[in-house]
């Protein structure tokens, strides 16, 4: 039997690299290999490193500088990691053109947006009108959030509102060249975005990988974007 295997891509912080084991036993648990992919300046590791893989799965982290979507940084702007946005947009670009599976958590979703010429909203405040930023357990849904049909999203968890966790303060605001939003908070915050015309290409502004163990939308989400990532491996 061939293993699957899918890239993580690591947080980066005081000049190390750290990831939470929420991600690798959310891969884990649906049969496929996790691989963590350290965030490193040098790109001629990073094709390498997408090689080796089936899939991605873009993480949660820091804020992405807005001069990558053509802005200035608003002063509600968090912390920025140059190297990981440099490393990570190269991923997301090569994903979404190669057709690997991709799948965007948070940040990811937010950077798989930037990848294809979208923009964000650097902070919330004074248009979030639901909690996007929990005071809660990260495993407690926070949120209801409503998918839209049809779309890959709710192809996969055949539900049209459940609730999710959240922990953002930034969002989509114009989805990217091929992209189309599949799930909105009650507010209208964007909470999904996809690409039709790829394999598996999807993000999702909360956080799923906290949710395994008592929802079965986070459940089915990891289960078909490793299935997917199975099914190209063997093309």
């Amino acid at each position: 039997m061939v293993s699957i295997l899918i890239g993580i891509t690591c947080n980066f912080h005081n000049f190390e690299n750290r990831l939470s084991a929420a991600y690798v036993r959310a891969i884990s648990c649906t049969g496929a290999v996790p691989l963590l992919f350290p965030v490193t300046p040098h790109p001629y590791s990073w094709e390498q490193m997408l090689q080796t893989v089936d899939g991605l799965l873009l993480t949660g982290g820091g804020d992405p500088d807005a001069v990558h979507f053509g802005e200035e940084a608003l002063p509600a702007q968090g912390e920025v990691q140059p190297n990981r946005d440099e490393m990570e947009l190269f991923l997301a670009r090569r994903t979404l053109a190669l057709g690997i599976p991709v799948l965007g958590i948070c940040r990811g979703v937010q950077l798989l947006n930037i990848a294809a010429g979208g923009t964000l909203h650097q902070d919330l405040a004074g248009t979030a009108r639901v909690q996007h930023d929990q005071k809660a357990p990260r495993s407690y849904p926070i949120h209801r959030v409503s998918v839209k049909r049809p779309s890959l999203l709710y192809h996969i968890v055949q539900q049209e509102r459940f609730r999710v966790n959240s922990m953002h303060h930034q969002a989509v605001k114009s989805p990217g060249a091929g992209a189309v939003i599949s799930a909105v908070a009650d507010d209208g915050v964007v909470e999904a975005v996809e690409f039709p015309h790829h394999p598996f290409a999807l993000g999702v502004q909360w956080h799923p990988e906290w949710l395994t163990k008592q929802a079965t939308h986070a459940q089915k989400l990891f289960a078909a974007f490793c299935a997917v990532a199975g099914k190209c491996q063997n093309k």
